[in-house]
């Protein structure tokens, strides 16, 4: 396995190391860029403080040597030498005195013998035109880098000569060199402290996510859902160890829910089939051959069977709600006719008790979004309780009323005994039953309810219950209406 690779698998196994990457990364492309334009800038000052100060040299020299330049005599000669010698001396750096023709009058580092005609080069061309010029260039001899500052030496509108003032950069790029090795041992040091602060960093942003992860983990393998996440900040990572623990939270309900449900249903399970059991031993043992009591006996039989037969199925209809198996939810649904066939299912029910059934509807074209079938089922359990829990000569209305633009309220209210304030808060969950008279009467198997509010949840609807003993109760369902475009 390669380098790259293992560095690769490394930054990539863990999310402390991604961070701690990028974050050295990124200050090491800063450091290395702000390095070189420092160095940059170092050396542009520093060859333009060289340029000015050989610049002024060459301006002093020439004031002092602008009349020997005039005269061709050794004597001019020799005084242009020791001033030559003397600002080169000074200075540390090489002069060179060029006549107007080119040739060279005198040299300080004795490199250019005299009368040799350098016009040729491009600071003494330039200066010999009158400009001041300035040129980088390296000798052959030694490899080293030489910076020129060529002057004209003007009198009566003429030039008169150039002096080439120049000096070696080695000096300069020593420094540089330095610098950059300073630099390089600053981004060393940098990096390190980097390395231990991103470290720091790194593990502490990512140690919630390493303590969620191996919960989560922990919750795969065993099931285990016993405790939370230790939240201790306030940030993103502080509010996604909250959301962490509301969903171990909600775990733990769904689960308690669902050992409850469990619990219940094998109850009303077993109930109707311990009964089913009895009667069977009942007519096995002698009692079918008794007419009266076959007949009792294979009543009480169909009529557990029915009451188990019915629980089955709503213990279906609920798996498949809580499961999400039925997918049509957006149909276009006629909201009055659902009602209508609600009410003529029941019916038949009501008239056997010498129950009022009344519809009084006018939603005629009015749309509901969702499942037609579901919602039918939903009115039908309102129904059945409410005729179940009406007596004789009692009435059961189902009406409507239009909240506003977007929502329709269906309304189904009873003459019965009404429901005890203590068993309001819990006559929509699975299986409960009260102790009084209207969860007695009926025996149902104690999901209707609960089947209805979640078809209407899944119409995104609510259903609530207003009712007081000896008043009768009223069913109130709100549901959205299609907005016609």
């Amino acid at each position: 396995m390669g380098l790259i690779e293992r560095s690769y698998r490394w930054v990539s196994q863990s999310l402390a190391n991604q961070l701690l990457f990028t974050y050295l990364l990124i200050l090491t492309i800063a450091l290395v860029k702000v390095s070189f334009w420092a160095l940059f800038l170092i050396k542009t000052e520093s060859i333009n403080d060289l340029r000015n100060a050989l610049e002024v040299e060459a301006v002093n020299l020439g004031l002092e040597i602008d009349n020997d330049l005039a005269l061709d005599s050794p004597e001019a000669k020799k005084r242009i030498q020791a001033a030559a010698d003397r600002h080169a001396t000074k200075l540390g750096v090489s002069i060179t005195v060029v006549d107007n023709d080119g040739h060279v009058v005198v040299d300080s580092g004795t490199r250019q013998p005299q009368g040799q005609n350098i016009s040729n080069e491009p600071e003494i061309s330039d200066a010999l035109a009158g400009i001041t010029a300035m040129y980088r260039r390296t000798r052959a001899a030694n490899r080293t880098e030489w910076l020129y500052v060529a002057y004209p030496v003007r009198a009566m509108g003429e030039t008169r000569g150039v002096i080439r003032v120049g000096f070696p950069l080695t000096e300069i790029n020593q420094r540089l060199h330095k610098d950059l090795i300073i630099f390089l041992q600053l981004i060393l040091v940098t990096g390190m402290v980097t390395v231990l602060i991103s470290l720091w960093l790194a593990r502490r942003v990512t140690r919630p996510i390493r303590d969620m992860s191996a919960m989560a983990r922990t919750i795969a393998a065993s099931g285990d859902i016993s405790e939370f996440v230790p939240v201790h900040r306030k940030d993103e990572i502080g509010e996604l160890g909250l959301s962490f623990n509301q969903m171990i939270g909600r775990l733990r309900d769904q689960e308690r829910l669902r050992q409850e449900f469990i619990a219940n249903a094998s109850h009303e399970l077993k109930t109707p089939t311990m009964a089913i059991g009895a009667v069977v031993e009942a007519l096995q043992a002698g009692a079918a051959n008794d007419p009266e009591l076959r007949g009792q006996f294979l009543s009480s039989l169909e009529r557990l069977v029915e009451r188990q037969s019915s629980l089955i199925r709503d213990l279906l209809d609920i798996s498949r709600l809580d499961g999400g198996l039925d997918r049509r939810w957006e149909d276009d649904v006629n909201l009055m006719q659902v009602i209508a066939d609600a009410v003529e299912q029941i019916r038949p029910q009501a008239e056997k008790k010498q129950v009022s059934l009344a519809n009084d509807t006018d939603t005629d074209g009015l749309v509901i979004p969702g499942n037609g079938i579901q919602l039918q089922r939903a009115l039908v359990n309102l129904l059945t309780n409410a005729v179940n829990y009406t007596p004789a000569d009692g009435n059961v209305l189902v009406c409507t009323r239009v909240t506003d633009a977007d929502h329709v309220e269906v309304l189904i209210r009873d003459s019965g005994p009404g429901i005890d304030p203590t068993d309001l808060p819990h006559i929509f969950d699975r299986f409960y039953r009260g102790d009084k008279a209207r969860t007695r009467v009926g025996g149902g198997t104690g999901l209707g309810l609960a089947i209805t509010r979640e078809i209407v949840a899944r119409h995104h609807g609510s259903v609530e219950v207003d009712s007081a003993v000896g008043k009768g109760s009223t069913f109130t369902v709100r549901l959205p209406v299609k907005v016609k475009k």
